[in-house]
């Protein structure tokens, strides 16, 4: 029996993605120059990325950590050069967000895309 091919899910994904929504980035602090014990300023340095912001949906929100306010961003996985954590920012569109959720669609050893929850 064939497995799923989710190497081309992934791809569906991506190509879904950029017809459908916008460039953006993903900006991580990074560490600075210096050495070890004192790297300096964090650098923010972007990781350019694929995706669209749609309403949350009402499933989703539980009142604690995820309000009825945020967003959801869904960004390709494919041509993404780092998985996105909480401690990331999302631009898009001219506008910041805060990543307060990652959930990653991953069946298998292929992460597919990244949902994330997000607030401006």
């Amino acid at each position: 029996m064939a497995k799923f091919d989710y190497a081309r899910a992934q791809a569906t994904a991506l190509r879904l993605l950029d017809k459908f929504g916008a460039a953006g980035s993903i900006v991580r602090d990074m560490s600075g120059s210096g050495p070890e014990w004192d790297p300096g300023e964090p650098v923010p340095t972007p990781f350019p990325c694929i995706a669209a912001i749609l309403a949350i949906e009402l499933k989703d929100v539980d009142g604690t950590l995820v309000k009825s306010t945020d967003k959801t961003a869904y960004v390709a996985a494919k041509g993404l050069a780092i998985e996105p954590t909480t401690t990331d920012r999302l631009i898009f569109n001219g506008n910041s967000y805060t990543i307060i959720k990652v959930a990653p669609l991953q069946p298998a050893a292929t992460v597919v895309y990244h949902k994330l929850f997000v607030r401006a």
